[in-house]
């Protein structure tokens, strides 16, 4: 009954106040001087072939071109921040090999983090633009960049127009034979702040491929959230991605919520043919035995 917990939950958290704004600037810790080598954190370069400059400017002297993935110390940032494409950041000292120069904060990768199938590929993760639309709404891109030996292999972009992506992690194939790495995007609602769904991203053969968007819904009578389970999970199925629905219905009270009569279970398999999720056939089932817990 995990789902229906999360669907009552859920329920609780959509109604609580705004706790959460949208940030479209990008800022580092820098590092002091007196902090030994052994201690430092590193920071990778987010873009592809950028100018390390002389002073944080665009027009100051270029000192040489890195490549996605340099590794980088920050030892300090400009007085001022800087907006480009909509994003805004500071400039930052930093220490590349022997090299010390500035680069905009907005090319620096927000995460980074290695391909669990080849320890040669990286990847990294930050904003990409931000823009308002006709309609005077502020729609703001992410991007997703896989490169090895500096070299860059692939890019995809996400937009927040309807969530904000919050946290990205990378799974491994969980399973599956042609996939070498599944990555999720968490998604968070801009209002409220609370986690709403995720974006599923493969990676297998040097390409990106966008699997799905699996966001939550609810208004005043009507909840539906959605999961997939992966073969290695511990009710996965051999090389099959089960798609798994809670509907709950006719909801006035979170009692309403628990009620098992309101609650509907879809399983829904699918499987990968290395470009899209192709639906094996849908199973529907509504347990009743399940057992309703209310201890959150």
């Amino acid at each position: 009954m995990k789902n229906v917990k999360k669907s009552a939950l859920f329920l609780c958290l959509f109604a609580m106040v705004n706790v959460f704004a949208q940030k479209e600037q990008v800022e580092f810790e820098v590092m002091d001087k007196e902090i030994p080598a052994e201690e430092l954190t590193y920071e990778y370069l987010l873009a592809h072939k950028v100018f390390l400059r002389e002073k944080p400017s665009v027009r100051s002297k270029k000192v040489t071109l890195l490549d996605i993935g340099t590794k980088m110390v920050l030892w300090e940032k400009s007085l001022y921040a800087k907006e480009i494409d909509g994003i805004k950041s500071h400039w930052y000292r930093v220490t590349t090999g022997d090299q010390t120069g500035w680069v905009w904060g907005g090319m620096i990768a927000q995460k980074s983090f290695g391909s669990i199938a080849d320890n040669q590929v990286k990847f990294v993760y930050g904003y990409e633009s931000s823009t308002k639309n006709e309609a005077g709404v502020i729609e703001t891109a992410y991007q997703l960049r896989a490169f090895k030996n500096g070299q860059q292999l692939d890019k995809i972009v996400f937009d927040s127009l309807y969530a904000t992506p919050v946290h990205i992690e990378n799974h491994g194939s969980l399973g599956l034979f042609n996939v070498e790495d599944v990555i999720t995007v968490d998604l968070a609602d801009a209002d409220t702040g609370y986690q709403i769904g995720k974006s599923y991203v493969f990676w297998n053969n040097g390409r990106f491929k966008k699997v799905a968007d699996l966001i939550d819904y609810a208004d005043t009578n009507y909840l539906k959230t959605e999961h997939f389970v992966f073969p290695s999970d511990m009710q996965g199925v051999k090389s099959t991605i089960l798609l798994k629905t809670t509907i709950t219905k006719n909801i006035k009270s979170l009692n309403d919520a628990l009620a098992q009569d309101n609650v509907e279970f879809i399983t829904t398999p699918y499987v990968w043919n290395g470009s899209k999720l192709i639906k094996k056939e849908e199973v529907r089932e509504i347990k009743d035995d399940a057992v309703v817990s209310t201890n959150f």
